[in-house]
């Protein structure tokens, strides 16, 4: 695998179901570049907790499930789109972004995320003069599972 850092994301139930056979976001999205993730390490409360609290003991009684299950998390991207097609390239990242459930994954943090589009996108900027006009967006998901594990894929 080479340095170069990539972007990957694909919609759920597609017949790899993994970044395999993908291309990375800005080879797809020709113009998109990617700027920013928060909340990818974030890990949601955990929803298989059941504590009681008895007046005959001085302990509090604690019920933990086998496997930890989580309340979902914010992730927010930030994208900046580039060149005279920012516009188009914006317009059909938003249609598949906004359209299902999507997986992302990076060759840096090597975690995965499922996730879903929840709220409303407005560009940041909007910058149309100039040597480089460009557009910059966020888009906040909400990950599905609580908290992104780590999975190597290997094979690109």
């Amino acid at each position: 695998m080479s340095n170069t850092v990539k972007h990957y994301m694909w919609k759920d139930g597609e017949t790899h179901n993994s970044p395999t056979g993908t291309e990375d976001l800005e080879t797809r999205f020709n113009g998109l570049k990617y700027s920013k993730c928060d909340g990818l390490n974030s890990k949601g409360k955990r929803k298989d907790v059941h504590i009681e609290k008895y007046a005959d003991s001085p302990e509090l009684r604690v019920w933990l499930g086998s496997t930890p299950i989580r309340d979902a998390t914010d992730i927010t991207f930030t994208f900046f789109f580039i060149g005279d097609s920012r516009q188009s390239t914006y317009d059909s990242f938003v249609e598949y972004v906004g359209n299902g459930k999507i997986h992302y994954w990076d060759t840096v943090r090597k975690k995965e995320a499922f996730m879903v589009l929840v709220d409303q996108i407005k560009p940041k900027e909007d910058v149309y003069k100039g040597s480089t006009p460009y557009l910059l967006a966020e888009f906040k998901f909400q990950n599905l599972w609580g908290e992104c594990p780590t999975k190597d894929i290997t094979e690109f």
